[in-house]
C-alpha cells in the first residue's frame, strides 16, 4: 500500500441555499373612496363583532340559565335548612342576635300585605325636564324595591303612567316593570269617587296642607305626587287635591325630627317612611332610618368638621357643596 493520499468522497449532504425567497403578500383590498385605512380597519372590526353577536348572545343566555339553576338549587338547600329551625310568626320575624338583629324575609307565599294602598300620581309629565323624568323613573323603581323587601308591604299603584315616563320604562328599562309583583300600572289618572264617604278614604300628601298625618289607617289610599321639580311649582299637589275635593295631609316631620335646608324629600323616601311606620308604628324611628343624615339638623360633614377645627380658615367661606346639594324631590312630602 503506497503512502499516496486517496481522495475520500464528500459524504456531506449539500446544504440548501440559506437564502429563502420572500413569500409574496396578497394584495391589499382597495380602500373605499374617502376612507382611511384605520377607519376601514375599524369598520371591518365592527362588522366582525356584529357577525359574532348571535353566538355571544347564545353563550350569555346559556351562562345565565346555568347561574339561575345553581341559584335555585342553593335557595332550595337554604330553605330546607330553614324549615328545620324554629318557626317564626310574622311579628317574630326579627330575631335578636347579640346587639344586632337578623331580619329574615318570609317567603313570598306567606307575605301578608297591609290593607293600605300607596298611590303614586305621575300626572305631571309635561312639567318636568328630561333629566327630572329619568329621576322619577329611578324613584318609582326604588319604591317598588323597598315595598318588595318590606316586612309588611302595601298595595301599590302607579297612575297616569304614560308619556315619556312610559316610553323610558319600555325602552331604556326594557319593560322590566311588566314582571313586577304586588303593583299595578294605569295609563289614566286615578278615579275620584263621587260620594263623600268614598272620597274620605283618599288622602293626598302635601307639604302645604294644614292637616298633619298621625297614623296610617287601614283601607285608606295615600297619594304621593310623582314629580321631580326642585320646588318650582308651589302648592301643586295641594291645589290638585282641593280641586278634586280630596283630603290632604303632611307627614309629621317637625314633631319628631329637625330638617336642615329645603324641607322636601324624594318620592321614594316618602314611600320608605310610610313603610317603616307600618312596620315600627314609630314616626321618629321611621324618619331617622330613612331621611339621609346630611338632611338632619345637627349633622356635621367631614368638611365642616375640618373647617371648624381651623384647617379651612383660608378657604372661601361659601356654603358647603354637600349642604347645598339640591335634591330631586317630590313636593308632596314634608311639612314646614
Amino acid at each position: 500500500m503506497t503512502g499516496e493520499a486517496v481522495d475520500q468522497p464528500d459524504l456531506t449532504p449539500e446544504r440548501e441555499s440559506s437564502t429563502v425567497a420572500p413569500t409574496s403578500r396578497p394584495p391589499r383590498a382597495p380602500l373605499p373612496e374617502g376612507m382611511s385605512r384605520n377607519a376601514w380597519k375599524r369598520d371591518q372590526k365592527k362588522q366582525k363583532w356584529l357577525e359574532q353577536k348571535d353566538a355571544r348572545n347564545k353563550y350569555k343566555k346559556e351562562k345565565k340559565k346555568q347561574k339561575k339553576i345553581e341559584k335555585k338549587e342553593q335557595q332550595s338547600s337554604q330553605s330546607d335548612r330553614g324549615d328545620n329551625e324554629t318557626n317564626e310568626k310574622m311579628e317574630g320575624n326579627i330575631v335578636g342576635s347579640g346587639s344586632a338583629a337578623v331580619v329574615k324575609r318570609v317567603r313570598n307565599d306567606m307575605v301578608v300585605r297591609a290593607p293600605i294602598t300607596i298611590l303614586i300620581d305621575c300626572g305631571f309629565d309635561d312639567l318636568m325636564t328630561e333629566k327630572e323624568n329619568q329621576s322619577l323613573s329611578s324613584q318609582i323603581t326604588r319604591c317598588y324595591s323597598e315595598n318588595r323587601r318590606a316586612i309588611v308591604p302595601v298595595n301599590m299603584r302607579i297612575t297616569s303612567f304614560n308619556g315619556r315616563l312610559l316610553e323610558r320604562f319600555n325602552s331604556v328599562l326594557k319593560q322590566q316593570y311588566k314582571h313586577w309583583k304586588g303593583i299595578s300600572f294605569s295609563p289614566t289618572e286615578y278615579e275620584v269617587p263621587e260620594s263623600d264617604e268614598e272620597r274620605s278614604r283618599i288622602i293626598y300628601l302635601s307639604s302645604d296642607s294644614d292637616e298633619t298625618l298621625t297614623v296610617l289607617e287601614d283601607n285608606k289610599i295615600y297619594i304621593v305626587g310623582g314629580i321631580v321639580d326642585k320646588g318650582r311649582y308651589k302648592s301643586l299637589c295641594l291645589n290638585k287635591a282641593n280641586s278634586q275635593k280630596i283630603k290632604t295631609a303632611k307627614l309629621p316631620i317637625s314633631e319628631f325630627i329637625k330638617i336642615s335646608g329645603r324641607k322636601v324629600l324624594t318620592t321614594n323616601h316618602v314611600v320608605e317612611i310610610m313603610l317603616k311606620w307600618i312596620e315600627l308604628r314609630d314616626w321618629k324611628k321611621a324618619f331617622e332610618l330613612v331621611i339621609p343624615p346630611r338632611k338632619q339638623e345637627g349633622f356635621e360633614s367631614a368638611r365642616q368638621k375640618r373647617k371648624r377645627q381651623g384647617s379651612l380658615q383660608n378657604e372661601d367661606s361659601g356654603s358647603d357643596a354637600e349642604d347645598a346639594h339640591d335634591y330631586e324631590t317630590s313636593p308632596a312630602v314634608l311639612d314646614e
